[in-house]
């Protein structure tokens, strides 16, 4: 059977171009990651440290960022929202200069991690209205954000951590992706996805049902974790991938791999553009984040950079 491609990459909009959806929407191929916080150093903070946004979407979007990676779980909508309503009411900025992806449906967190209960909730809760409790979530998250409209929804997880109960968990997603189609229908999102999703679990919403399925799958992709099987399933049921952790979260050495190194000294940038290449390449939309205006602006200064795929 032929492969149908997952996405159509255009050259017409400012830095690196858009990643063409299933449903005809654009997303710009490099987007900007909100998850602010510490996970890697156990003698610090364990959780998510919103407040590094107050300084980084501003500096994101004088680096040339459009898109915005965002969730609930993150406690960074009401900072974007905040930046975005102040470069509206100064007459600098529209609506539609943003792209806002925000999530939803994330489990609760291990004791040693902090973040807030009130974003986070446990899909197998008995008695749980899974439906009201997403509404009246992105309800919050709208009002959060400031606007009337997200232009992309995601499902964070699809299920609680450290669950077995692949029954609850399953009925759970069906009910969670009812209610983004709902959403979807209404207008209220541009287009949904989902985030962490196997090819098992991609299959499971179309025989429960779905009537539109996933247009993203958000998941780590890096040099060092390629997830080569899922991303061939998902080009052949046209679903985009997104990658988060792009560079490991600096782990594993891959910033220091001789190999892309080398790629980067051949055409004159650093390890981080040419795994941005790599990946706006393969049709993938990249997340990377930084604090650093200079690397921020520079990793979308990509386009130039050829490795092969």
């Amino acid at each position: 059977m032929p492969t149908k491609p997952a996405a159509e990459t255009k050259d017409n909009q400012p830095g690196v171009g858009a990643i063409k959806l299933s449903n005809g929407v654009e997303v710009p191929a490099l987007g900007f990651g909100t998850a602010f916080g510490n996970w890697t150093d156990p003698k610090k903070f364990s959780g998510f440290l919103p407040e590094q946004a107050y300084s980084a979407i501003p500096m994101a979007d004088a680096a040339g960022y459009q898109h915005f990676d965002c969730a609930r779980a993150y406690g960074t909508e009401r900072h974007l929202g905040m930046y975005i309503a102040r470069e509206m009411m100064a007459g600098r900025r529209k609506r539609e200069d943003f792209f806002i992806t925000t999530k939803l449906a994330h489990p609760d967190a291990p004791p040693h991690v902090n973040i807030s209960h009130r974003n986070t909730f446990n899909m197998a809760t008995p008695g749980l209205d899974l439906r009201n409790k997403i509404l009246d979530d992105f309800d919050d998250s709208l009002s959060r954000l400031g606007v009337g409209q997200v232009d992309l929804l995601l499902m964070h997880w699809p299920g609680d951590f450290g669950s077995k109960d692949k029954k609850t968990n399953r009925s759970a997603r069906i009910a969670i992706w009812k209610t983004f189609e709902e959403l979807y229908k209404k207008q209220a999102v541009r287009a949904i996805g989902v985030c962490n999703f196997t090819e098992d679990h991609l299959k499971e919403l179309k025989e429960d049902g779905a009537t539109t399925m996933p247009m993203v799958n958000q998941l780590e992709i890096n040099p060092y974790c390629q997830q080569k099987e899922i991303l061939a399933y998902m080009k052949e049921n046209s679903i985009v991938a997104e990658a988060y952790a792009p560079f490991a979260s600096g782990a594993g050495g891959l910033l220091k791999d001789q190999v892309i190194v080398k790629i980067g000294e051949k055409y004159g940038k650093n390890v981080g553009q040419v795994i941005l290449r790599w990946l706006v390449q393969k049709g993938c939309i990249g997340l990377p984040k930084s604090s650093n205006f200079k690397r921020a602006k520079g990793n979308l200064e990509v386009m130039c950079v050829c490795p092969s795929a």
